[in-house]
């Protein structure tokens, strides 16, 4: 279809010439960060606030504690204490994304894995928003973010068994795609083994991403090494046998082999026993290792899941503690914007009570 062109009359090209002349004698110069309204109050741009989720556990060790103000909490910036501005206590409704490892080691749980989901949903709030993401090899969103009851409880038997695991495209995607675009409080949600094995992204990329994301990730760590390990070292003419993929091999080979060439690892069925071994134990200590670091730096936390059904207390104990949650929010008085890493500390004044939260963030680049 063609467009006709607009021809503008010569009254209308003397309005549009007059409106900019105007517009451009009248520019005012660039407003500053910070603008002081007479003497009582102060103006700060919304990209210099800086927002925490905090847990509070009391002595022993339970992190759901009730019933603190902001008077009860002492915020620090690269130690130096800051000011609260904003400070919430409420039960203010959560964005949830539900990640499930439906990959070769759960294969034969997949019902245990629908009744402990279904549990964790039945403990949220009723304006609480979820999502729900199937990964294997493939990454599949099953449900986006809704309150909708029914429509999540529905698209848990969508659920289905595969092989391999796109570990962190699934968490790529959760936090490029879904969590980026909604404002508020944020978490993530994952059940698995944290062995990736397929897709493009790494954990060098996802790290990143995850501290600027603003969600907690909390990770329900399934015991599946010595299931794998069982697989792996079974001969490849036997008919399920496992084999590690181009992309674990590489990650053994770049994490723990000094020297040499890589094409000794490129196939798996060339590998000895003991390699084989000694490469899956390796895999498995480097996912722990990666889950801990990704749950520490967002504020969350790991559960170790031996069995799945310890699921169910597992999911239970991460709703109880997002409905507790304390939100704080502040102004620091650093205000370079230099991309530069500062860590934070909170603390509570009233013994005995400990304050969790993220370690740090990156200050915004202008």
């Amino acid at each position: 279809m063609k467009i006709k062109p607009v021809r503008l009359t010569a009254w209308l090209l003397m309005v549009l010439f007059l409106t900019t002349h105007c517009v451009q004698g009248q520019e005012p110069p660039a407003p500053p960060r910070e603008q002081q309204i007479g003497e009582m109050a102060t103006i700060r741009v919304a990209t210099d606030l800086v927002s925490i989720d905090v847990s509070v556990a009391d002595r022993s060790g339970n992190r759901n504690v009730k019933g603190l103000n902001a008077a009860d909490f002492l915020v620090y910036e690269d130690g130096v204490r800051q000011k609260i501005s904003n400070f919430s206590a409420s039960d203010v409704a959560f964005n949830v994304v539900l990640l499930i490892d439906t990959s070769g080691s759960t294969r034969e749980e997949i019902t245990l894995i629908r009744q402990a989901a279904r549990s964790f949903l039945g403990e949220l709030r009723p304006d609480d928003k979820v999502a729900i993401i199937q990964f294997n090899k493939q990454v599949e969103l099953i449900r986006d973010l809704t309150s909708d009851r029914q429509k999540l409880d529905d698209a848990l038997d969508h659920l289905q068994p595969g092989t391999g695991t796109s570990f962190y495209d699934a968490l790529q995607l959760t936090i490029d795609e879904i969590l980026k675009r909604v404002t508020g409080r944020k978490a993530i949600v994952a059940l698995t083994d944290g062995v990736d094995s397929y897709g493009f992204t790494t954990y060098q990329q996802v790290l990143p991403l995850a501290e600027r994301s603003g969600a907690g990730l909390y990770f329900l760590e399934l015991d599946t090494e010595s299931f794998t390990e069982a697989g792996m070292m079974r001969s490849c003419t036997e008919e399920k046998h496992f084999e590690f993929s181009a992309k674990q091999l590489k990650k053994y080979f770049d994490e723990h082999v000094s020297g040499g060439s890589g094409k000794a690892y490129e196939r798996h069925c060339l590998l000895t026993s003991l390699e084989r071994m000694q490469i899956n134990r390796r895999l498995y200590q480097s996912a722990r290792r990666e889950l801990a670091e990704m749950s520490g730096k967002t504020g969350a936390r790991v559960f170790k899941i031996k069995q799945l059904s310890q699921a169910t207390q597992a999911y239970s104990e991460i709703a109880a503690e997002l409905r507790t949650l304390y939100s704080i929010a502040y102004y620091p008085t650093n205000e370079k914007h230099n991309g530069k890493w500062r860590t934070l500390r909170v603390s509570l004044k009233s013994p005995g009570l400990t304050a969790h939260t993220r370690p740090g963030y990156r200050a915004p680049i202008d």
